[in-house]
């Protein structure tokens, strides 16, 4: 079995010369090692961040769903400032315990816990953990941080689902975990929430349009009433999760004057008091993380409750008007939610044909079939779909029919049609 060596850097960390920036720290993670062994070197890592060099305990779970062998090299570095000592104080080192253990979590030291995130029971551990560090400070400021925290706590125990075999029939779930610092000398509280699930993107395009890429999915994620738990199949069923927790802790976020880093994939949203900036970035993260970082006052100035109602206010207007414009402009369908990866039951593209895409093409909506997850879907089916819809629109069926992630089979046949019917 091939041997590689991961060397943690001199500096590690993400916050360099005032700014954030998430390129250098995420290039040290190699994804695609596979059945091989793997050294995690400390020894030449002599300043980091505690909320960095927890991802390594994520990391290193990844690299063994893969296949690896994972140890780390702790020796040599300073016992009282260097990357070995953080992760001991982290409890770090027992990451395999805890992996294989759903009972089990770190027994973190010098108040900077990691905790792993796995079910409720973790849940409201690490949430009352949180909550500690701020206590003596206003009430409000106290429900205010708390209700943040929890929402990002939900929704890697709701969406960052990911499991490992670690033997048998024994599966576990990989857990999410939750970093948090108190920086006195700054007054400063920083925690980090991270998964190693299927990420932003992937998730919502079970129920939503295809994205251009990973940053534009997380931009998209922070607006009102977003989100991906829907049925499978009907997309378009009641949404059971409204997806207005990360929309409200993203503004809740702006006016504490705090940041939030939200990267997941290649893409990075950054959301500050001023703006939120958004952009691709060359390093990836197999998943999606949330850095904070909230300096702590102890007159905050505001009611939670307030805000909470001028949020949702502001939610609904918008929402109201987007639905509207989508009603007018476009009719779109997820193929995979609707007819499954073998899009190949005839009777059911009738069906649905004349249940709805014929007076969809009546009032002069745009027609986008999403493809995404169809491995295949044969000329009777896309036939029994499409031909009728193309022969009513003609020449326009090429503007007003718009296909997206269709693999090259599908692709071509579909063009087969078009031009049969037309």
């Amino acid at each position: 079995m091939p041997h590689v060596k991961i060397s943690v850097p001199d500096q590690f960390n993400f916050h360099r010369f005032g700014t954030y920036s998430f390129e250098e720290g995420l290039a040290s993670f190699d994804w695609g090692l596979a059945n091989c062994e793997v050294t995690i070197d400390f020894t030449g890592c002599h300043r980091a961040n505690y909320q960095t060099l927890s991802l390594l305990v994520l990391y290193a779970w990844r690299l063994r769903k893969q296949g690896c062998t994972v140890q780390f090299d702790l020796e040599g570095a300073s016992y009282e400032s260097g990357a070995s000592a953080m992760w001991r104080n982290l409890g770090a080192h027992q990451l395999w315990a805890v992996l294989q253990n759903p009972n089990q979590n770190f027994r973190s030291r010098n108040k900077k816990p990691l905790h792993a995130i796995r079910h409720q029971v973790d849940f409201n551990n690490t949430l009352h953990s949180a909550v500690t560090f701020t206590r003596g400070f206003d009430v409000e400021y106290e429900k205010t941080l708390r209700y943040v925290i929890s929402e990002l706590l939900y929704n890697v125990l709701e969406h960052g689902r990911e499991y490992q075999n670690l033997g048998g029939d024994n599966y576990v779930r990989v857990p999410a975990i939750m970093q948090l610092s108190w920086y006195r000398k700054r007054n400063e509280l920083q925690f980090i929430i991270a998964d190693t699930g299927i990420g932003i993107e992937h998730h919502l395009e079970q129920s939503y349009p295809g994205f251009e890429d990973d940053a534009s999915a997380v931009r998209y994620a922070i607006r009102p009433h977003v989100s991906g738990t829907f049925s499978h199949s009907n997309p378009y069923e009641q949404k059971n999760n409204a997806g207005v927790g990360l929309y409200l802790s993203s503004n809740i976020v702006r006016r504490l004057s705090a940041d939030m880093y939200l990267v997941s994939g290649s893409g990075l949203v950054h959301i500050s008091p001023k703006d939120i900036t958004s952009r691709p970035m060359s390093s990836a993260w197999p998943g999606t993380l949330a850095l904070v970082r909230i300096g702590l006052r102890s007159e905050p100035g505001f009611q939670l409750q307030e805000m909470m109602a001028e949020f949702r206010e502001d939610a609904r207007v918008e929402l109201d008007s987007a639905s509207k414009i989508a009603a007018s402009e476009e009719h779109y369908i997820s193929v995979f939610n609707y007819f499954g990866t073998w899009a190949e039951d005839k009777g059911a593209a009738i069906k649905y044909r004349d249940a709805k895409l014929l007076d969809v093409l009546d009032e002069g909506q745009v027609i986008k079939l999403d493809f995404r997850g169809v491995e295949s879907a044969p000329h009777s089916f896309l036939s029994a779909l499409l031909a009728t819809p193309i022969k009513r629109l003609g020449i326009r069926a090429y503007k007003q029919i718009r296909i997206v992630n269709a693999v090259t089979e599908i692709r071509e046949t579909i063009d087969y049609i078009l031009d049969e019917n037309t």
